[in-house]
């Protein structure tokens, strides 16, 4: 059995925090895990930036409504679904993630967990440490054949224990991991995935 563990920010769909900072005009909030690598230290900025502008959990789920996935991702996921069962594996946050995920085609999503109070995020829940390793790990004790598709640093950790991997991703990552087959568009991952 294959299954295709694919990130969801910058591999199918724009960042959504820096949506979000986009929409809001927060600087803070355009930085993500290729500039701070530290999941803890990139979160607590972003905290901060929500409790200092004030935005309501409510205001904020209109704005996440309007978010999209790339052109053509959700004809790349089911081209592959007949090959591969898919699942999203993130470090996003379902209450964020999960609009998106819809547009996708609903595929099953592992990620954390945002703390809301009073209609204000005052925190999160991370699932796990290292999530992205620990899910491929389990998906393998069940005796799959897990391939995975990543954009950024903290996919790495995924993508190391994966038995196939490729990245979306800038070229400094690409840099980075000139070992880990590398992809500019839907198109030729698609011919590649459906020949592995």
């Amino acid at each position: 059995m294959k299954i295709l563990c694919t990130d969801l920010e910058g591999t199918l769909a724009p960042e959504i925090w820096q949506e979000i900072g986009n929409e809001y005009q927060i600087n803070s909030l355009q930085l993500t895990t290729r500039e701070i690598p530290d999941f803890e230290e990139l979160m607590q900025k972003r905290m901060d930036a929500l409790a200092k502008n004030d935005i309501s959990f409510s205001e904020l789920q209109l704005f996440l409504e309007t978010i999209k996935p790339y052109d053509q991702a959700k004809e790349f996921l089911a081209s592959l679904s007949k090959l591969y069962q898919i699942v999203i594996v993130s470090d996003t946050f379902y209450e964020l993630g999960l609009p998106v995920v819809k547009k996708l085609g609903n595929y099953p999503l592992l990620c954390h967990k945002l703390k809301i109070e009073n209609d204000s995020i005052i925190g999160y829940k991370k699932r796990q440490e290292e999530p992205k390793k620990n899910v491929i790990k389990a998906f393998k004790t069940m005796n799959y054949e897990c391939f995975c598709i990543g954009d950024s640093y903290n996919d790495i950790q995924m993508i190391d224990e994966s038995d196939g991997a490729f990245i979306f991703a800038p070229n400094e990552v690409k840099a980075s991991r000139p070992d880990i087959i590398s992809f500019d568009n839907y198109n030729d991952l698609r011919k590649h995935l459906s020949y592995e």
